[in-house]
């Protein structure tokens, strides 16, 4: 069997395919939403920065309610159906490791991603997200799968290396 192609998508971007892909990204308080259709074998992934405003109707995939209302109408637009999908939640991170609210863009990334699958009546059948560690993704669009990596460091840790010089 021939490799599987590549995709990589970053913050702003969704991708669909009806064909076994493996979409990837690197994720800090960004978050990505994985549906799959189990019975059509089709998978699509997003990636937004910022979680936005439910009543903001600019389209602009960078903000959560835009990215995942339209990676959802999408998928249904090729032909999945809502109960056939399972969704897959992952980022969020605090990467600024603070506890105010105004920071916590990733819990509030998060919390987008669960209202707008919860409001179409998608399962949401698997997460990883919070903490203060970035995440690498991969999505297998045949399988549904995902596999993921914890980044090491914290953006704040590189962050903090890099004013340091990393130590020279």
């Amino acid at each position: 069997m021939p490799p599987l192609k590549r995709y990589f998508i970053t913050n702003g971007q969704f991708l669909i395919t009806t064909v076994a892909a493996e979409i990837y990204t690197v994720l800090g308080s960004c978050v990505s939403v994985c549906l799959w259709d189990k019975q059509k074998k089709m998978g699509g992934m997003n990636h937004y920065l910022m979680p936005g405003a439910l009543e903001n109707r600019s389209g602009d995939p960078d903000l959560g309610y835009s990215s995942t209302s339209m990676l959802i109408r999408s998928m249904l637009n090729r032909g999945a159906s809502i109960e056939n999908l399972e969704a897959k939640i992952f980022g969020g991170c605090n990467s600024w490791a603070s506890d105010q609210t105004i920071f916590s863009v990733g819990l509030r990334n998060v919390a987008v991603a669960d209202q707008l699958l919860n409001n179409a009546g998608i399962q949401i059948t698997a997460r990883h997200t919070g903490g203060y560690s970035g995440r690498k993704i991969v999505f297998n669009t045949g399988t549904g799968k995902v596999k993921m990596y914890v980044l090491s460091k914290s953006a704040a840790e590189v962050n903090e290396a890099i004013y340091k010089g990393f130590g020279y």
